[in-house]
């Protein structure tokens, strides 16, 4: 059984300003998180309102051009419905209980789902704790800013194809991108689009 990393939602809470993104304060958050995590299993995780599970989520830039990944689902077993993202990440699992859990988990999962070349930089610029209702009642994303220079490639190509787009094009199919990433578009992408 999966166990993932999750923190006492009252108390993560108390630490997070109004709204659903926050870009202040986010390393003493972070720090917060290591100091204070612990792990459950997912089963309980994604319906115990009193924990919160801790995603890293990744959104790749190169240049002016962000990594659109569109994610396939299966609804029917002849239908699939397209999902748009702009992140890689996921769940936080004990194999990674190290010095820094976190920075462990966004490793392997960007190394599951994509290939990378020529790492510039790695960033923390927000943290997301949407409550609409939902997976996202569950689930908070700290949200990085990876710079690359090189090529990325999907690994899993029967699940998810990417691409590169500018802003302008990310805003022409925010009625199609998940949630998570029309808060990314809105709140660190379109404030920087020159």
């Amino acid at each position: 059984m999966e166990q993932v990393l999750v923190v006492n939602r009252a108390a993560l809470e108390a630490r997070l300003g109004p709204g659903p993104f926050l870009s202040q304060n986010l390393e003493t958050i972070r720090q917060f998180i290591l100091d204070h995590h612990t792990f459950l299993p997912r089963e309980q995780a994604e319906y115990d309102n009193t924990v919160r599970q801790i995603i890293p989520y990744v959104i790749l830039r190169r240049g002016r051009h962000y990594f659109l990944l569109r994610r396939l689902k299966k609804q029917t077993e002849t239908r699939l419905h397209e999902k748009l993202s702009l992140g890689v990440g996921g769940h936080i699992n004990p194999t990674e209980e190290a010095d820094d859990p976190i920075a462990a988990g966004l490793w392997r999962e960007l190394s599951e789902e994509v290939t990378l070349s020529q790492i510039t930089s790695l960033t923390c610029v927000g943290l997301i704790n949407e409550t609409t209702g939902g997976v996202s009642d569950y689930h908070t994303a700290l949200v990085y800013l990876l710079e690359t220079t090189g090529e990325v490639t999907v690994r899993e190509t029967e699940k998810m194809s990417g691409s590169w787009a500018s802003p302008q094009e990310l805003s022409a199919v925010f009625d199609r991108l998940e949630t998570w990433s029309q808060i990314v578009l809105e709140e660190v992408i379109s404030p920087n689009a020159v």
